[in-house]
Formats: C-alpha cells, structure tokens, sequence
C-alpha cells in the first residue's frame, strides 16, 4: 500500500512538520551563537568599567562612586546609565554612612561630598553643609586622639572652608603634625597652604621641601609635582633635567599627565641628548 504524499491530508502535516523542525533548527543556532558570543565576550581583558565594577561589587565604596562617575558620562566602557549610576552612588553612600558611624572620619568626609553634590541618602540631610559639619566633628575629635588621619582631613576641611570657615592658620596646625608624622596627603596640602599665603608671603621653598616629602614617601601626585617645581624653579632651581627625571618616575607609576609632560620635554632635546639622558635615568635615584 502506497501512501500518496501529495494528497491535502498528509501535505499539510508534513509541511507543519517541517517547519516546526526549522523553527527549532533556528533557535538551537541561536542559542549556540549566543552562548560562544558570550564566552568570546568575557574572554577579552575587561575595561576599566567591568574591573571597577567587580571591586565595587565586593562592597568597596571608592570603587562604587568610581562606576557611578563611569556610568554618569559614559566614560571607561560604561554605557550611559542614570539610573544605574544612582544605584552605585547609593551603595557607596551606605557603605560610607555605616563606617562613618563607626568614627571614620575619611568616610564621613566622602559621604559629604555625595551629599553635597545632590544626592539624598535616609537619614542624612539634604544640605551638604550639615554632612561636612558631622565630618568634622568626627575628625577633629579623631585628632584630639593623635589619630594622624583626622588631623590630615581636619586640616583639608579648615583649608577648603567644608563644614566650617575656611581658617589657613587653623588649617596649619592639624596638617603641619601629620605631615610631620609622615602622612603625604597632608604634607601637600600643607605645601598649598605655604603657597597660597599661609604667611605674610608665599613660601615656595617650604612648600617644595613638603612636596618632595610626600613624593620620597610614594605618593605619585607629588612626585610629578616635583617634576614642575624643576621645571617652573617653584621653590627648586631650574632643571629639565630634574624634571625629566621625575616626571619619568611618576610615569612609571601610571601618572598619564606626567607621561604627556615627559613626551613634550623630549622635544626639546636632540635624539643624542636625548639617548645621554636616558642612559643617566638608568642610575638616577631621587634625593
């Protein structure tokens, strides 16, 4: 018995038939596209946004507030994300709150900030000003303690005027101990102060010896800063040379200004002068 398959009664199965086995030949390509487009994905180095993501993700505050500032300008990989953006900025904002409260003072100083730029968090106020109040009181009181930390920030809020009227004498005497005690964050701040008339005059001698200070101590912001002291005879005789290599250090250390600094001063050598150079950085040691 043969069976006619041209015949409506079995055409019209047949071709179902048919179809529902390239709809799901269809859909198995697809998911297999997928799935190798995703792991080829994920293969590739992550950009700046998906490895600040990961720190943030693992509840680091800074990290947080770093891919809300991403996400916010579409910056680092990210994507334009407001909304996302907000909910970084509110994970920050309580994981700051909850050390603030346990007498961090740095925390509370950053969790200012956040209010101060608009953001809203329960049980915070509204005004920034208020936020940098409580800061203070914090770090002062961490200060009074010895605490080398509350002295440094309580200095930064006298000398910026946050949560208080700006008091460069005032300023000056929690920076100068905790610059003294080794902390570089204080020691440039204090240098700003010797700069911008903390005295009758400007004292860019002392406020050289400051930033080297913090330099010598690791920190890369002031090791180029070193580098354009050289290079403006800011409190250091003039030296391209000296620049150079300073400017090289802070290089090294993943400063990109310093790097742009650094191809502009080659500029001006030739490629001799150039190589001679070079060769002396190999031995250069900062003093």
């Amino acid at each position: 018995m043969s069976i006619d398959l041209t015949s409506p009664s079995v055409a019209v199965p047949l071709l179902f038939f048919v179809l529902l086995c390239v709809a799901l030949l269809v859909v198995i390509i697809l998911m297999i596209q997928d799935l190798t487009s995703d792991g080829l994905k994920y293969s590739k180095p992550l950009n700046l946004y998906r490895r600040t993501r990961r720190k943030a993700r693992n509840g680091d505050a800074k990290a947080c507030i770093a891919v809300a500032d991403m996400l916010e300008k579409g910056t680092g990989g990210a994507p334009h994300n407001y909304n996302l953006a907000s909910y970084y900025l509110h994970e920050a904002a309580s994981i700051l709150a909850t050390k603030a409260r346990q007498g961090d003072g740095y925390a509370a100083l950053k969790l200012a900030e956040i209010c101060n730029h608009g953001f809203t968090f329960p049980h915070m106020s509204k005004m920034g000003d208020k936020a940098y109040r409580a800061a203070l009181a914090i770090n002062e009181a961490n200060a009074r303690h010895g605490d080398i930390n509350g002295m440094a920030y309580a200095g930064y809020q006298y000398r910026y005027g946050l949560g208080c009227i700006s008091d460069f004498d005032r300023a000056a005497e929690y920076l100068a101990p905790a610059a003294e005690r080794g902390h570089p964050w204080a020691a440039k701040c204090l240098a700003e102060l010797h700069l911008n008339g903390l005295k009758p005059r400007p004292d860019p001698v002392t406020a050289a010896k400051l930033v080297r200070q913090a330099a010598l101590q690791g920190d890369t912001e002031a090791i180029e800063r070193v580098g354009d002291n050289y290079l403006t005879n800011t409190g250091e005789l003039r030296s391209r040379e000296q620049a150079y290599f300073w400017y090289a250090l802070a290089a090294r250390k993943g400063r990109r200004d310093a790097m742009r600094k650094l191809e502009k001063l080659e500029q001006s050598w030739t490629p001799k002068q150039l190589r001679e150079l070079q060769a002396e950085l190999q031995s250069w040691v900062p003093a």
